[in-house]
């Protein structure tokens, strides 16, 4: 691999040197490069098997260049896509260096089980791992197929649909080199803090007050934990008060990406080389040397795409991409550093014991935060990738004209490898050794392997593609292979998990299009499946599905009555509807087996009881298991207007049947582990619609944008257990609603008698007994208590049903301004996911500022806050009744952010003729610089990230060279 890298630089660099570019082809690849493509209109149709000019298509796809995707610097590409492509989803995730990808979903949630969309990289399927790390200098465009007709021809990888990556590759015309560099600051988009000593003291009295309230006799008398001389000290500043955050964080982590790529060719070969090296540090304040690290990750990019044309009937294609990913993190686990300066209060201890000068920590809270940084050494991982794809196309006209024969390989692995250097210290409190913990000197710990994955495919397709007069036709039919093989350790979630390393899957797929007289079109197109999740027809099954698809379409702007017409320029309309299928259950796989797993023991022996290892089903085999079904409809419109105004508007219906669920319906006279059946059913519906807008006053040239995706789902069926009550049930909600109490207020003085019962006529909750200040719940079911019967949908699901964004962009003389907005609706966010922030003080917890406006009555204090509380009163007790899902919790999602904002420059002609250049470009710009919510508002939480390292904002500079 190596020797074959060295040998295409050489022989591209040698190329590009001897054959400079002249003056006039400078100026042409400058205007070029200026130029922003809209990949939502691409010449062809995106997609498998068959080039179909996109004003034939009857498919709905949506599309984005890769030269829009880098206007993102950020080291994952998930996070690049927010806004960009009608029917896709991206939901954030965390911001740690190495593990920041985003959540994607196509066209929302159409099943409860495994929505995950699929990848495919230059025609082959792929991990979202290698995805994840592809830099946008390396891609020419990423598509989103979500049409019927095309996914049928996926079979069961299409169900939730695809996404569709085509790297760059070169071109017929003179030498480029195209250098970019961007580097920038990243700070966290909101940092949620908890209170100073004070304030934790503060509410820490009326917590444990408020615990005192029947020992009191069921009143409220102020016994605090915290004297008023302590209380004055915190407030001065002579007491402990660390600020756990500002010990351990940085105020801003670092990002910096470079690349160059090379590319070109002739009519017989074209060439496209890039190299790209991207680094990010994160934002802890611990040095990265030989014993400590800051979170981090580098990675190291090589893609070659090769394509000659020779003997005038042979098309090769050879594209080789490998990356090296190297990590290194502090050696304490990411989250449970972040849950621990959440959780311990500013004044437990200081960093460092005064009356020792080591390491603070008590029993308690054992893992000073300062310390998980600077004692306990670091550890890395080392990330090897390559995807080979050798392809071979044969034009076989001298048979027929159109006619033609391609083959295609691809190999993707991937291993990891880890070390580590690890170290361990003594805490103390106030002179005194706490733990049985010792300081020790850091010790190497070699490098092991930790995972890896070799996935093998092969393509093999006959096509056709012919016009005859007003006939035209495209078809193909295509054979896959594929064999996947991956570690125990990170195989398939749910049932055998470790129990099998291999995937095996067919596919003998077709698309047959035909268009009439350039206006009437129609696509045929079917895709059959061999899975070997599934039993053989020897054991009782079929490894076999067939999903077949019809799309239809007409291009009115085509007929007369629109020929010439000023205001309709294009107008299509499209239909289609096809069955796709998902093979990758989350329930696991090979449920068509028996498998057992150790349960009790059993006694065996006459003098003496030996006991020994019991064996149960883990559940009962269905031979008939097969794939989950998708049933899909799709009506679009495509059209543009004055020749400046370009719409695209799509209507879908996504019926899923035979989603595999274990049958909790079957009665407990069954006997055994509930088998796996095909019985779960949801319908999923929505629109989604985009518009773009180009003009020009004078000078200035504009652009305006719109997208709006709307899904919303229902479960039909789920094999729910029988409840209590009809307004309990999942079934007939959308996928992923909380179900949960409605919140009434909370319990006042007077609703209590002196023995501290509930007044007669008010409900009793059956989660333990409650007290002035806690929450009241609604009896939805009128029975005189509130217990789970009472559970109801509150709120929505955490996944959005409305994404929309909206970009506008200026350029003048040079000078371009560009925004993309973003922005969700219709979700809920839980709360109490963010559990350290919203539970004040349980467990040893801490305070934060949601909490500070709780609900207390200390009369003799002058503290009554009844009127204005927003939090129920504070306690240092587990409390069942407060801190359960309800709609107190459940709060709105929505947000909008500023996802991107830039101010470019392009030096003129003149002046890069002087210093040889073809083109420069330099431009500041942001990442999430504002952001707009409900929760952080009134929380000050993300609504996407709300816990442990948070989602990054980023100002960034950059320079684009082109010579």
């Amino acid at each position: 691999m190596k020797i074959i890298h060295q040998y295409i630089l050489t022989t591209c660099l040698t190329t590009f040197l001897w054959h400079p570019l002249s003056a006039q082809e400078a100026a042409a690849v400058s205007k070029t490069d200026t130029t922003v493509v809209d990949l939502s209109v691409l010449a062809y149709e995106p997609g498998p098997f068959l080039q179909i000019r996109k004003e034939r298509s009857v498919t709905a796809t949506s599309s984005v260049g890769g030269n829009m995707l880098y206007r993102t610097p950020v080291p994952n590409i998930t996070n690049t896509l927010y806004g960009l492509l009608p029917g896709l989803t991206v939901k954030q995730g965390s911001g740690e260096p190495g593990y920041d990808e985003a959540d994607l979903f196509i066209r929302g949630r159409a099943s409860f089980d495994n929505s995950a969309l699929v990848i495919y990289i230059d025609g082959f399927q792929t991990t979202a791992s290698y995805f994840n790390y592809l830099p946008p200098s390396e891609i020419e465009s990423i598509s989103v197929l979500k049409d019927p007709v095309t996914l049928a021809t996926f079979g069961m990888k299409g169900a939730n649909g695809v996404l569709w990556v085509v790297t760059k590759r070169g071109f017929a015309g003179k030498r480029k080199v195209q250098v970019q560099l961007v580097s920038g600051l990243q700070q966290p988009v909101r940092l949620t803090k908890p209170y100073g000593a004070y304030d934790y003291a503060r509410l820490y009295n009326q917590a444990v007050s408020n615990d005192n309230y029947a020992l009191n006799g069921y009143q409220f008398q102020y016994t605090p934990a915290y004297t008023d001389a302590q209380l004055e000290d915190y407030r001065n500043g002579n007491g402990t008060n660390v600020d756990w955050y500002d010990q351990v964080l940085r105020k801003s982590g670092y990002y910096s990406d470079a690349n160059i790529l090379f590319s070109g060719g002739g009519n017989d070969t074209k060439y496209a080389l890039l190299l790209d090296y991207m680094r990010q540090r994160g934002l802890y304040d611990v040095p990265t040397n030989a014993t400590t690290s800051n979170a981090q990750i580098q990675r190291f990019n090589v893609r070659t795409n090769l394509d000659f044309n020779f003997f005038k009937i042979f098309e090769a294609k050879v594209d080789l991409g490998g990356r090296i990913e190297d990590r290194r993190y502090p050696n304490f686990n990411g989250p449970s550093l972040w849950n621990n300066m959440a959780r311990y209060p500013a004044n437990v201890y200081p960093v460092k014991d005064p009356q020792t000068v080591g390491w603070s920590g008590t029993t308690n809270f054992p893992h000073n935060p300062v310390a998980s940084l600077n004692a306990l050494g670091y550890t890395s991982t080392h990330d090897r990738t390559l995807q080979a794809n050798f392809n071979l196309k044969q034009k076989l006209d001298f048979i027929t004209p159109g006619l033609y024969l391609n083959e295609a390989v691809s190999f993707n692995t991937w291993t990891r490898t880890a070390a580590s250097k690890t170290a361990t210290y003594a805490r103390f409190n106030n002179g005194v050794q706490t733990t049985t913990d010792k300081a020790s000197d850091i010790i190497a710990n070699g490098a092991t392997s930790v995972g890896q994955y070799d996935w093998k495919q092969i393509n093999i397709t006959a096509g056709y593609n012919r016009t005859f007069g007003k006939h035209a036709f495209a078809g193909a039919l295509n054979f896959l292979q594929s064999n996947y093989m991956t570690d125990a350790g990170s195989n398939n979630p749910g049932s055998n998990t470790g129990n099998n390393i291999f995937y095996h899957f067919q596919t003998v797929s077709g698309r047959l299009h035909y268009t009439n007289n350039e206006r009437y079109l129609a696509e045929l197109s079917f895709g059959a499946t061999g899975s070997d999740n599934y039993a053989p027809r020897s054991r009782g099954g079929n490894r076999w599905g067939f999903y077949p698809a019809l799309g239809l379409g007409w291009i009115i702007s085509k007929e007369d009555f629109l020929a010439d017409n000023n205001l309709v320029n294009y107008l299509k309309l499209r239909a289609g509807a096809g069955l796709s299928a998902n093979d990758f259950s989350t329930r696991g796989r090979y449920l068509y087996q028996q498998y057992y797993v150790g349960n009790g023991s059993f006694y065996t022996g006459n003098n003496s009881l030996t006991a020994n290892n019991g064996l149960i089903q883990s559940y009962a085999a269905n031979p008939g298991i097969f794939a989950e079904k998708s049933m899909k409809y799709n009506v679009g419109v495509d059209a543009t207007l004055f020749n400046k105004l370009s719409v695209t508007v799509d209507v879908f219906r996504d019926n899923r049947s035979d989603i595999v669920i274990q049958n909790n319906t079957l009665m407990a006279v069954y006997g055994g582990i509930l088998p796996y059946v095909n019985a779960g059913k949801v319908t999923n519906s929505g629109i989604e619609a985009s518009a773009s807008y180009n003009g020009k006053a004078g000078a200035v040239t504009y652009t305006a944008g719109a997208m709006v995706s709307y899904a919303k789902n229902k479960i039909r069926y789920m094999g729910e257990i029988p409840t209590v009550n009809e307004f309990n049930k999942a079934t007939g909600r959308p996928i992923g609603s909380f179900i949960g109490l409605m919140a009434d207020g909370f319990y006042d003085v007077t609703d209590f008698n002196a023995d501290g019962t509930l007044k007669s006529g008010i409900p009793v909750p059956t989660f333990g007994a409650v007290q002035p200040g806690d929450l009241k719940y609604k009896d939805l079911d009128n029975n005189g208590r509130v217990d789970q019967a009472d559970n109801t949908k509150i709120g929505n699901p955490e996944l959005p049903s409305l994404t929309y964004a909206f970009n506008l962009g200026v350029s003048y003389k040079g000078f371009d301004l560009t925004a993309l907005f973003q922005g969700v609706s219709g979700n809920s966010v839980n709360l109490l996911n963010a559990q350290l922030q919203s539970v004040a003080f349980v467990n040893n917890t801490n305070v934060f500022p949601m909490a500070g406006n709780a609900w207390a009555y200390f009369p003799g204090q002058g503290i009554d806050t009844r009127a204005g509380a927003d939090y129920p009163r504070l306690t240092t007790r587990a409390n069942d009744n407060n801190y359960r899902t309800s709609s107190f919790w459940i709060k709105k999602g929505a947000f909008l952010r500023l996802r991107n904002a830039e101010l470019g420059y392009n030096l003129p002609a003149a002046v890069l003729k002087n210093i040889h250049l073809y083109k420069l470009r330099l431009y500041i710009s942001a990442v999430n610089a504002f952001n707009w919510s409900y929760v952080g508002k009134n929380y000050d939480l993300d609504p996407e990230t709300p816990v442990g390292y948070p989602a990054m904002k980023s100002f960034n500079a950059g320079i684009t060279l082109t010579f």
